[in-house]
């Protein structure tokens, strides 16, 4: 989890989901390891746990690694001190196990009580290997995978704006809306519920079906995996604060030369043309740049964008798109787009001149 080794592409979205996937797998191991290996051990010694709790464990032991999976990961790409990230972590792979746990003892009475007289007896087998009766302990075990780390996450918030302790890298102080909190909220229940639903279904598909695996060892693998990736890839993506805007010349002359369009709070307008005093970029006029060509915006949600302030051409090139934001006189304002990652900014006539849009790890300086 390096900010440096994420491009803004669309790929990045899928980084904590693969993430959290592996972490569920490595707590799939850790529980498989200690059942096999310590379990004859801990059964000679007459301290051996019951049957009937393995299945509440080994849930209790994922919905723990997706957890802190989830928020050491976040801490990473941050750049958080690594005291803060790992008590963080601790935090929400506490609670979560902790949750996991106590819903299971409840749905443990409670599954039974549902399933009727003629059921209860089966359903209390620890041995019952059914999506049906098992459902709700993934479900649970997938809600407490998401409210865990929603809360750590809000202490977070609350601790470095009331106290400025454990703040990340380029950190700024902001309340926390009605709205945020809300969709903070919708964003870690649903992709807590989800990848438990979607844990179990691939747990019960590939122990269930021979046509897909028909064995119950790889489908203990396939749930954790299906429930980290669901987690990672609704909860918490890789956010656009991470990145800054920055402009690249890539006409010969001056090519590679790059100017920042960092916000940092404040609505931030860079000037290029090719007046030799006070711009920002300075391309040379013999490529048929204007005076005073155009200009790029960041503004403090980080939106960026492009103005063309000549009635010389200045065109944005995309995929499948293309804008002409040549001055017009007769308005009373230049025409603006927003600028999208590697959109292409052909100045001049002759069209020689061009510059490049690109979102890079705001750390890189």
């Amino acid at each position: 989890m390096n900010i440096y080794l994420l491009p803004y592409t669309w790929a990045r979205h899928l980084v904590m989901a693969w993430f959290t996937a592996g972490a569920a797998a490595v707590a799939w191991w850790v529980c498989l390891w200690t059942i096999v290996a310590l379990g004859p051990v801990a059964w000679r010694a007459g301290v051996y746990w019951p049957q009937s709790w393995e299945g509440g464990l080994y849930l209790a032991a994922v919905s723990a690694a997706v957890a802190g999976a989830t928020l050491f990961g976040e801490g990473a790409l941050r750049r958080r001190a690594l005291a803060w990230r790992w008590l963080y972590v601790a935090l929400a792979a506490g609670s979560a196990w902790l949750g996991t746990i106590t819903l299971a003892f409840l749905l443990s009475y409670l599954v039974p009580l549902l399933a009727g007289s003629g059921m209860a007896e089966v359903v209390a087998d620890g041995s019952l290997v059914t999506l049906r009766y098992r459902v709700a302990l993934w479900a649970a075990a997938g809600l407490s995978s998401g409210v865990s780390p929603w809360l750590v996450r809000l202490l977070h918030r609350f601790v470095a704006n009331r106290f400025a302790r454990g703040v990340d890298v380029g950190w700024r102080k902001r309340p926390l809306g009605v709205v945020e909190f809300l969709l903070g909220l919708f964003h870690h229940l649903g992709a807590g519920v989800a990848g438990g639903l979607l844990g179990a279904a691939a747990w019960h598909a590939m122990g269930f079906y021979e046509q897909l695996a028909g064995d119950l060892y790889l489908a203990s693998l396939a749930g954790p995996v299906v429930w980290g990736f669901t987690h990672g890839l609704l909860c918490w993506a890789v956010p656009d604060d991470l990145y800054a805007g920055w402009v690249r010349v890539l006409s010969h002359e001056r090519y590679g030369l790059r100017i920042p369009l960092d916000a940092s709070g404040a609505t931030v307008e860079r000037f290029t043309g090719h007046f030799p005093r006070g711009l920002d970029l300075y391309l040379p006029g013999e490529r048929g740049v204007a005076e005073l060509q155009a200009s790029f915006l960041a503004s403090e949600d980080q939106r960026y964008s492009v103005r063309g302030l000549s009635v010389a051409p200045t065109v944005v090139r995309r995929f499948l798109e293309r804008i002409d934001l040549r001055y017009d006189p007769r308005r009373p304002a230049p025409f603006e787009t927003e600028l999208r990652m590697e959109d292409r900014v052909v100045l001049g006539e002759r069209g020689e001149a061009e510059v490049e849009f690109l979102l890079l790890p705001r750390e890189e300086q």
